[in-house]
């Protein structure tokens, strides 16, 4: 478990809404990958003020021939022709389309695609991103509480605090996903809980009571999401194994987390 603190400076203002995009789930490299979805999500975040972002894990394919799961027909230009070096230039051609948003990145998960790579072939693709993006960037790993602390210009403090993983959690419905996510609820506290992995967009809002100080009763919002993806299971003319297995089609792109630090508010949409 990793643990982060990010300070934030903000204004004094109560409307002021910071955006918080997870990414993730982005397989570039493989035909299906979304690149037109991905390149207005970077742009998104690029021109958006107060706009950060933390990586979900699955950045790249990173299926090679020695890999059981390996299909040449789902290897995406230019890489089949690069197949002894695909996963270096996978991550080098993301990195290049990440870079004017590296500055706003709050950490980088892992993902089983990475995660694969690094356990069979010692090669660390998390740490190959970081080293190009910038070290400063926050590794992750598996799962990570991040703790937002907004401070504002006049005094005060506003603090949120986010539990970020993968995830592993499979099915063919949503249900599972939710369920996953609840049962979170159970043995972590924070504000936010998102997980990626299941290519779905799934959000969910729970309140918890809770008694402050002077003995008010209050509600606290917690929100719970599936993050999303930008790989396209069923395409014209490409195969998947979204296609051979039957999974059901999930749209591209990712969540969108608006935080209001002073009013302790969170909005999200897709």
């Amino acid at each position: 478990m990793e643990i982060i603190i990010k300070n934030i400076k903000i204004s004094n203002s109560r409307n002021l809404w910071i955006k918080l995009i997870p990414l993730g789930d982005i397989h570039l490299g493989n035909t299906g990958c979304d690149l037109k979805k991905l390149k207005e999500q970077i742009n998104y975040i690029k021109e958006k003020k107060d706009c950060y972002w933390v990586g979900m894990g699955d950045y790249v394919d990173s299926i090679n021939y020695s890999d059981k799961r390996f299909d040449p027909t789902t290897v995406a230009e230019p890489f089949i022709s690069h197949l002894s070096n695909c996963i270096p230039l996978q991550i080098e051609t993301l990195a290049k389309l990440l870079a004017p948003i590296k500055d706003k990145c709050l950490g980088l998960l892992r993902g089983n695609h990475e995660e694969k790579i690094r356990l069979q072939h010692h090669y660390d693709i998390i740490y190959e991103m970081r080293k190009v993006l910038g070290l400063d960037i926050p590794d992750l790993k598996d799962a990570a509480i991040m703790r937002l602390r907004f401070n504002a210009l006049r005094g005060g403090s506003y603090i949120f605090d986010i539990f970020v993983t993968h995830g592993n959690v499979g099915g063919r419905k949503g249900g599972a996903k939710v369920n996953r996510l609840e049962d979170m609820i159970g043995y972590m506290d924070a504000d936010i809980y998102l997980m990626g992995h299941s290519h779905i967009k799934v959000t969910e809002s729970r309140s918890v009571l809770y008694v402050d100080n002077n003995l008010n009763l209050k509600y606290r919002k917690r929100v719970l999401a599936c993050t999303g993806c930008f790989l396209n299971g069923y395409t014209k003319g490409i195969p998947s194994y979204v296609e051979k297995w039957n999974y059901p089609p999930t749209s591209t792109g990712c969540i969108k987390l608006m935080i209001n630090p002073r009013r302790h508010d969170i909005h999200v949409s897709e």
